[in-house]
């Protein structure tokens, strides 16, 4: 036996003492120094923490896994994409902790930014190629679709009573839910405060204006608020038990099905928003819905291809078939289109009707769908329905009404970050006609106080034209425009920092965001707190005014610290974190392109646009934002499991 051939014990001692290695000097690129901190966090971990020492044996575990145990052979897609990881992981921590990149002009510093890039793409490059052959090699099903058709056959109603059990403790002990600022507001609306806009949605303004008007009919606003916490509750266990059910259809075997109900019912993340009264609950819930019927449209329309396209034959098609709601009325494959269609047309225009940002990512995808979608019957006027009822309740619907429209400046943040980042670190060269443009629309001595790397109300709202109209905002931007434009030529990289340190919690591994910003926006936080609006405005009983039960105080205490106790639990935490659930994706997205799957991509699409939305949103790493992504990332995944393909 030679010393070193392939089979040679001490060809793998040698190699597996080198993943080791490899993930000691890995985790050593992740140490983010003390010196100069600037983070809106507690000091990061001393490169001598024990923190790092469990971060390398994690590595090197994981490295010898994939590259000496499974002889995982790294695709140059997936070493790409861990390259481009590296990179933006590391300038985003960098950003994070220091608040500029002035640092990199130095030669060494920057050769050393290079180094803990490519440092850092090692494990991510492990990572991915552990996911794509997990996915190529169908480890995900391991049973077929006729031996899940004798299942349960009532599997989405146990789920959701599953879902509704666990978060039983959280709907209770906060009965009858935390009601969030804008809720607030949007209540102020509807009942005549202030001037109903679309600052906030309308439609969702109406649901919950609808429901507190029903409380009040028997004298309780905390019936009206436990009505809208119930129609979330229930509205966000259906979709995460369709989600369940989907995997079943995809032919995901038992384990895994069980392992995602257990994430959904025991992480706080969801029994937290389950209670937590805002508009992104019933969005995330909606949204979810419209994906998994893109998802049936991409994989496959006809229900008995739908598990990895493995035909049915004799008593399993027969069962398939009389699960169907219009058996025996239309073909299955008719019947499964317009199901699928109706689902398009209803969770799509609700998901743009309760969030404005909605539309932005239903209708792209729809578009997608209707090019790529096979067959095309109901599909193409399902989707373009949609969008058209989107479209006409903001532009025909709201005009009539004669309410006021307030949007014109919502897709400004980006650019009020960016010019009061200037002010405050180049406010010596800034010209006095750049700053009196910059004035017009936005408080510009205030600006540089105001402004928070992660956060851009406090310079939005300094926003002069608000409430004016939109022609009034449109006429005041159009010539801060020009200004913004002129500007970015002279400060080009304030304005990439100002824009990256704005999203980079969304998808990298930043220390979690500790300590106060404005109104505890910033940052991957649950929310406990009810905001009361009327204690800022003078007593009036239009005010939403809610109650929890006084002698629960000691449970609330206890669940609030126990689900914002994940963020500090090793491995946990990674669950609270918006990158990993991004890149996650990414690598289910490189082994669909493996596997040349190209249809199934198109159902990334919505989580894709979704976190473009996250990018351009006015809070960096905030996780009510991202959640929709979170529920999307599971199904996804399953879509990603290759059926009858070998490994």
């Amino acid at each position: 036996m030679k010393l070193f051939s392939q089979s040679s014990p001490l060809r793998t001692y040698v190699r597996g003492a080198f993943c080791f290695l490899l993930g000691i000097l890995s985790a050593l690129c992740f140490v983010i120094g003390q010196t100069g901190y600037t983070g809106m966090s507690e000091l990061p971990a001393s490169a001598t923490s024990y923190l790092w020492s469990a971060l390398a044996v994690c590595f090197g575990l994981l490295n010898y896994h994939v590259f000496v145990k499974k002889a995982v052979r790294l695709h140059w897609l997936t070493a790409l994409f861990a390259v481009v990881f590296g990179v933006v992981n590391t300038l985003g921590g960098m950003l994070f902790a220091y608040d500029q990149w002035d640092m990199l002009a130095s030669p060494v510093q920057l050769a050393m930014a290079l180094v803990k890039s490519m440092g850092q793409a090692v494990p991510m490059a492990a990572a991915m190629s552990w996911v794509d052959h997990s996915l190529r090699s169908g480890v995900l099903k391991k049973r077929t679709w006729a031996e899940d058709v004798r299942e349960c056959k009532h599997d989405v109603l146990c789920v959701m009573l599953t879902l509704i059990v666990c978060w039983s403790p959280y709907l209770l002990a906060f009965y009858p839910g935390t009601v969030c600022w804008d809720l607030g507001e949007m209540v102020a609306q509807f009942f005549g405060q202030t001037e109903m806009d679309t600052w906030h949605p309308v439609f969702t303004t109406w649901v919950m204006g609808s429901c507190v008007w029903i409380g009040r009919l028997f004298g309780s606003d905390n019936l009206g608020a436990a009505l809208f916490t119930a129609l979330q509750t229930l509205a966000l266990s259906y979709a995460l038990s369709r989600a369940v059910h989907a995997l079943k259809e995809m032919g995901v075997n038992r384990l895994v099905r069980w392992g995602a109900v257990v994430f959904f019912a025991v992480t706080p993340i969801w029994a937290g928003y389950a209670q937590f009264i805002s508009k992104d609950t019933l969005y995330t819930a909606c949204m979810l819905l419209f994906v998994l019927a893109a998802l049936r449209v991409a994989v496959s329309p006809h229900p008995t291809r739908f598990a990895g396209h493995l035909p049915l034959k004799g008593k399993a098609k027969q069962s398939a078939r009389q699960r169907l709601p219009l058996e025996g009325k239309l073909s299955p494959k008719v019947t499964d289109e317009v199901k699928t269609s109706l689902e398009l047309f209803v969770w799509g225009l609700l998901a743009c009707l309760l969030r404005s940002n909605g539309l932005y990512v239903v209708l792209p995808t729809a578009i997608v769908l209707c090019v790529f979608a096979r067959p095309k019957k109901c599909i193409i006027p399902a989707l373009a329905g949609a969008v058209a009822g989107a479209l006409a309740f903001s532009n025909v619907l709201i005009p009539a009404l004669g309410i006021r429209d307030e949007t014109a400046s919502g897709i400004y943040s980006v650019c009020f970050q960016q010019s009061a980042r200037v002010l405050r670190d180049h406010a010596e060269s800034v010209t006095p006609e750049e700053y009196a443009e910059i004035d017009v629309v936005l408080d510009a001595a205030r600006l540089p106080e105001l402004y928070e790397p992660w956060i851009s109300d406090p310079v939005k709202f300094t926003f002069r034209q608000y409430g004016q109209g939109a022609e009034a905002e449109k006429a005041a931007l159009a010539r801060y425009r020009e200004t913004w434009i002129q500007m970015l030529a002279k400060y080009p990289l304030d304005y990439l920092e100002s824009f990256f340190a704005g999203n980079i919690g969304y998808y990298t591994f930043t220390p979690k965001i500790e300590g106060e910003t404005y109104n505890d926006q910033a940052g991957n936080r649950l929310v406990f707190e009810t905001y009361e609006l009327g204690d800022s405005r003078g007593p009036d009983p239009r005010f939403l005014d809610t109650t929890q039960i006084a002698a629960m105080e000691p449970v609330r205490r206890m669940l609030a610290l126990f689900a914002r106790g994940w963020r500090h639990i090793p491995l946990l935490s990674l669950l609270y974190a918006c990158a990993s659930y991004t890149w996650l994706l990414v690598g289910a997205a490189i082994s669909l392109c493996r596997q040349k799957q190209w249809k199934r991509l198109i159902a990334f699409l919505p989580a894709l646009l979704s976190l473009g939305v996250c990018m351009l949103s006015p809070v960096n790493d905030y996780f009510r934002y991202f959640l929709p992504i979170v529920a999307m990332t599971i199904p996804l995944i399953g879509a990603a499991s290759a059926g009858e393909e070998k490994p």
